[in-house]
Formats: structure tokens, sequence, C-alpha cells
């Protein structure tokens, strides 16, 4: 049981670079299975893929981060938002995922960067600095509205 205060952070990578976060905002972490890619849609939009027979729409983290992948397909995984976004399930690809890993919301360092504001903050953790993204401000920036 968690504090109101202690966050559990899905703590992933893209590229060489750690990334969290807040599990609140991801149901479930999946295998990507079969993609299908969507003609035309934009560069982020990995495709589509069927989860137990509701359609999922996968945004390609690194592509919106602007963050260079090793290129390994093998350990990828797909991180399934709580929220949908219009009635349509959304995931985000990641490269790997590391683990979860339990903060107090304290330990959250604001920061002068983020890309409109996606980045929540920075946690450090066993030296090393992990970005906390924010989905539904990623959401917001993708505008999504648009890609039914």
């Amino acid at each position: 049981m968690t504090s109101k205060n202690e966050l559990q952070l899905i703590i992933f990578k893209l590229g060489e670079s750690l990334y969290g976060v807040d599990i609140n905002h991801i149901r479930e972490v999946v295998d990507p299975k079969k993609i299908i890619k969507i003609p035309k849609a934009p560069e982020y939009i990995e495709g589509i893929m069927d989860l137990r027979g509701h359609v999922v729409t996968l945004i390609s983290l690194s592509k919106i981060l602007e963050i260079p992948t090793n290129g390994g397909k093998e350990k990828r995984k797909v991180l399934i938002l709580m929220d949908n976004l219009n009635g349509n399930d959304v995931g985000f690809i990641v490269d790997h995922v590391v683990g979860v890993l339990r903060v107090h919301s304290k330990d959250i360092e604001r920061t002068a960067i983020g890309r409109e504001h996606v980045v929540r903050g920075v946690v450090r953790s066993n030296n090393n600095l992990i970005l906390v993204l924010d989905p539904p401000s990623i959401l917001k920036y993708l505008n999504l509205e648009e890609v039914k």
C-alpha cells in the first residue's frame, strides 16, 4: 500500500536513457503483437494492434521525443494507457521495461526542461537520472483527437 505522497513509477528505456511514468496512468504492459501500419499516419504512429478484441493505437515514444533507439525489437513493450482516447485504446511503445520504482512525490525534481510540459520532472535512483513523463500531456501535445 502506498501513501498519498508516494508514487510507483514504471521505469523503461528509450535508447540509452531511463524514463518513468506514474503507474496510475498505465492499465497494463504487454508484448507488441502483429502491428498493422496505417497509411499516411504521422511518423510517431507505429500502427495498430489487436489486444483481446480491442484495437490499440500504438505510439512510438522514441519518435515523439526524438530519441534514437538501439533498434532491438525483441525487448520492446507496449504500455497500455489507463484512459482511452475518444473510446480508443492507446499504447506507448518503449524499448525495454526495467521495473517499478517507488518514490516520494517530493523526490521528483522540477526542471526547466520539457517539451510542452510532457516532462513532469526528474528522479535520482542508483546514480541514474530518470525523466518522469506525463502521458496525458503527451496525448494533448500530439492532439490525437484528429487521429481517429
